[in-house]
């Protein structure tokens, strides 16, 4: 299970059931889920996308690494993506390949441009990741033979961006399942939401980030970062693979993060993100300081 799953479960369930099970589910040896940047390469320059404009990869024999350990601590979830388009990986079609074949029940899913789609599609579909999701945009136009592959698929994803998409999109892409409409976020504070009329970044109560529980990241350049919030690095626990992810998750910057939130104080990175509020919240309000 990956946390998108995870938070859809916990939605449906009364919030004291989804806390017990939450915690339950955090790992203090490694974490549940990982998001790894395969490529910091991108063909677009969204608006609404903080990125820095870079040319680079993963070394593939790196990115075994990752898995092989992640694999030692049992089933696991991934998303091959940060800041780069994962399709432009040269290695993306062996990434999701090796991942499955390390642990039948490890989970794959990206988030695409959709860009290189009707060149991929059928390797795509053979590679056959859990879940890829496409935030809509208009330079990816979709043959209706790729249209017609994905839907029997089953497991493409529309994304729909309330602020940045036009009605002409939505009319397009309404009838299509599983499609998602969510609102613009912040990526830790680093786009102004104002300039999109989106929501206020902290508009409301806030609680502990689930990324510190759950799911960190590691950057195409081995850096461990916090979350998949982080363009610049500006709060970097470790290098992969001087440091092991394992090393990292338990390090004492990452257990003073977590204290941290827990206190309600939300330092540096996390001041002025909202990425808090895609899931719910893990802990109840006894286990929090203030």
């Amino acid at each position: 299970m990956n946390p998108t799953q995870f938070a859809q479960h916990g939605k449906r369930l009364p919030s004291w059931i989804y806390k017990t099970l939450a915690q339950g589910w955090i790992d203090e040896k490694f974490p549940r889920h990982l998001f790894i940047e395969t490529t910091s390469l991108c063909n677009l320059k969204c608006s609404y996308c903080p990125r820095e404009q870079r040319n680079s990869e993963l070394p593939f024999s790196l990115f075994r690494q990752i898995i092989d350990e992640a694999t030692s601590y049992g089933p696991r979830s991934f998303s091959l993506h940060l800041f780069g388009e994962p399709l432009l990986y040269s290695k993306w079609y062996e990434a999701i390949c090796y991942i499955k074949s390390r642990e039948r029940r490890h989970t794959v899913l990206f988030t695409t441009n959709g860009t290189h789609l009707n060149a991929s599609v059928d390797k795509l579909l053979e590679a056959n990741p859990d879940k890829v999701i496409w935030s809509w945009r208009p330079e990816a136009k979709f043959t209706e033979e790729t249209k017609r592959k994905l839907k029997q698929w089953g497991k493409f994803q529309v994304r729909i961006l309330k602020q940045v998409t036009p009605k002409r999109a939505w009319e397009e892409w309404k009838d299509w399942r599983p499609i998602e409409v969510k609102d613009l976020h912040s990526y830790g504070g680093n786009i102004d939401l104002s300039k999109f009329g989106a929501p206020n970044a902290n508009d409301g109560q806030r609680h502990a980030c689930y990324h510190l529980f759950l799911a960190p990241a590691v950057a195409w350049n081995g850096d461990i970062l916090l979350c998949c919030n982080e363009p610049h690095h500006k709060e970097v626990i470790g290098k992969f693979p001087e440091m092991s992810i394992a090393e990292a998750w338990r390090s004492q910057a990452l257990e003073t993060k977590r204290k941290e939130h827990l206190a309600g104080e939300y330092k540096g990175v996390c001041s002025g993100c909202d990425s808090w509020k895609v899931y719910p919240d893990l802990f109840f309000k006894w286990q929090y300081k203030s």
